[in-house]
């Protein structure tokens, strides 16, 4: 809810808000063996939602996600808000931010449909979705993680530096995130996509779509 054509939502915008209309989804459709994949933020809800409904979903991918870190967990949703306006206001942190999620061989106009996109999101809701997504990693992500049980496939293309930049990393890298992922959920399949940018169900579908696959192949 809040994005796209959707309406934004009357209830508070969350992850777990979020999480619930997935599984309210996934009951009124009545999906068995479902996988649910998640990118960026929605990686926090393809894992809240499957928790919510494992008698439905069999499987879930998470596409470059990420995980916030170094903020106390008491304060994080607040602290987060405060940085917004630290970055001097919400639509110059979207720029700030999306424009590093491409890589050269991405077409411009790409770059600038995704920006667009992006601010086309209602304010208020990009704000508190952005405030949750921070929160969440910091009260709910590791228990998710240990409470989860079924397979779980990690597809990363980037990670957030200590300079706070996004860049793309290499076929035998690690980050944070994904060490973070590999001692909490051992039997995580990781998958590196090198050369390319956040939006790398975009700019290397082939490959994605590949590993994606595989995925259903190991849950058919």
């Amino acid at each position: 809810k809040g994005h796209g054509y959707s309406a934004a939502p009357v209830e508070p915008v969350s992850i777990e808000n979020w999480a619930a209309d997935i599984a309210e989804l996934l009951d009124s459709l009545n999906v068995q063996n479902g996988v649910l994949v998640g990118h960026s933020m929605g990686c926090r809800v393809a894992l809240a939602s499957a928790l919510r409904r494992p008698e439905r979903v069999d499987a879930v991918a998470l596409v470059d996600g990420s995980r916030f870190a170094g903020v106390n967990g008491a304060s994080a949703y607040n602290d987060a808000l405060a940085s917004v306006e630290a970055a001097g206001g919400w639509p110059v942190l979207v720029h700030h931010l999306f424009n590093q999620m491409f890589t050269e061989k991405a077409p411009a106009s790409l770059r600038q449909r995704v920006i667009d996109r992006a601010l086309a999101i209602p304010e208020a809701v990009g704000r508190a979705g952005f405030a949750s997504m921070v929160a969440w990693d910091v009260q709910q992500l590791d228990s998710t993680l240990r409470s989860f049980v079924r397979p779980l496939m990690v597809i990363q293309s980037t990670y957030v530096n200590e300079e706070r930049n996004r860049v793309s990393i290499g076929k035998d890298e690690s980050t944070p995130w994904l060490d973070h992922v590999r001692q909490r959920y051992s039997s995580a399949v990781i998958e590196i996509v090198p050369d390319s940018g956040h939006f790398l169900q975009i700019e290397s579908a082939d490959v994605v779509d590949a590993h994606l696959q595989c995925l259903l192949d190991q849950v058919a």
